[in-house]
């Protein structure tokens, strides 16, 4: 018997979603208006939103980059974060060697001075490293002088002529005195790494940072109560502990110690829990795995059938139920099956 020999690649779109959802609530596609579709993409949305008070979708666990400067303690999570699951906090080996440039003064950008910048005034300029040996890099940062969108690229090379791009950004909007970090595993090991700007871009660099061997340390996440504790705030040393400061828009990490300026060339790694991204347009895909299309599509119903008025009211008790049923089995399955790990932490008590 002849099979379709392709795996997940049925396109589902919000459009067919809603037709589904219609058909569930008996809505002929006479009856379906542009009002009842608004309607349903709204509580779409509301649902998919809410799903993050249920449980934590394995798809929507972000691993982040976020940058420390000396001297601040907070720092902003990514937009649409709804819980921090994990922070560590990494440090790295900056790994020199001997620069240059097209242009400017190529040593500001590798002086761990954040003040100096290597300052380009033509476009498609380069800022360059190489290295005494083959050396393995992990891990690049930049940090601008100026704002702005840039194309850029890295480049990588063993002997200083043939030259590999590893990363490439036509659209990258850099802010002035804010860091970029990135990560690039499965890289070889080269002689040359070369910061190219591309087609208008012009470099204004204060440092670019290419390093290896990071080490990653677990930050201890304090309530709010032990942190309106701390006698000074403002101490600088090293982060080793926050408190997750849940607002409305925009959590935020309240570190403690302050970073010192080191850590400024230091990074906190998160695994953040993440909202289900916007419903869109009709033609967009839902930001859902496919096994979770027919729950989705159930509760949608269940939902919709409570604000369209030419609905059977009939028909919510069995709307209710498949929805619950459908749920519960797309909620089951959200497991990465790895073992359970206890680590009790007892101790005697002693005077």
């Amino acid at each position: 018997m002849a099979t379709s020999g392709t795996v997940s690649t049925t396109t589902f779109n919000t459009g067919k979603v809603i037709d589904h959802v219609a058909r569930r609530c008996r809505l002929a596609p006479q009856q379906v208006t542009s009002e009842h579709i608004q309607t349903i993409l709204d509580i779409l949305y509301l649902m998919l939103s809410t799903l993050a008070s249920k449980g934590i979708a394995l798809w929507r666990i972000q691993k982040d980059i976020l940058p420390l400067y000396s001297s601040v303690s907070t720092v902003p999570c990514p937009i649409g974060t709804v819980d921090l699951l994990n922070a560590n906090l990494r440090t790295l080996q900056r790994i020199t060697g001997v620069y240059s440039a097209t242009e400017g003064d190529a040593d500001l950008a590798f002086d761990a001075d954040v003040e100096t910048e290597c300052v380009q005034t033509t476009p498609a300029g380069y800022i360059q490293i190489e290295y005494p040996s083959g050396t393995q890099i992990t891990t690049y940062g930049i940090l601008p002088g100026a704002s702005g969108t840039w194309d850029l690229s890295i480049l990588i090379s063993e002997d200083g002529v043939t030259f590999t791009s590893v990363y490439t950004n036509a659209e990258l909007a850099v802010v002035g005195g804010e860091w970029f970090w990135l990560d690039l595993q499965g890289q070889p090991a080269i002689n040359f790494v070369r910061l190219k700007a591309n087609n208008t871009t012009i470099l204004d660099v204060r440092e670019f940072v290419t390093a290896n061997l990071p080490n990653e340390i677990p930050m201890y996440k304090m309530n709010r109560d032990d942190y309106s504790n701390l006698p000074d705030k403002t101490f600088d040393g090293r982060p080793v502990q926050f408190w997750y400061n849940k607002q409305r828009a925009r959590p935020l990490i309240e570190l403690w110690p302050a970073p010192q300026y080191q850590f400024t060339f230091a990074q906190i790694v998160t695994y953040t829990q993440q909202y289900i991204q916007d419903v869109g347009t009709m033609t967009d895909d839902l930001d859902i795995p496919q096994r979770w299309f027919l729950a989705i599509i159930c509760e949608t119903a269940r939902q919709a059938a409570r604000s369209i008025k030419e609905v059977q009211l009939e028909l919510i008790p069995d709307l209710d139920k498949e929805a619950d049923l459908q749920m519960r089995m797309a909620w089951d399955s959200e497991t990465d099956s790895s073992r359970a790990r206890f680590t009790p932490n007892l101790k005697p008590y002693t005077a």
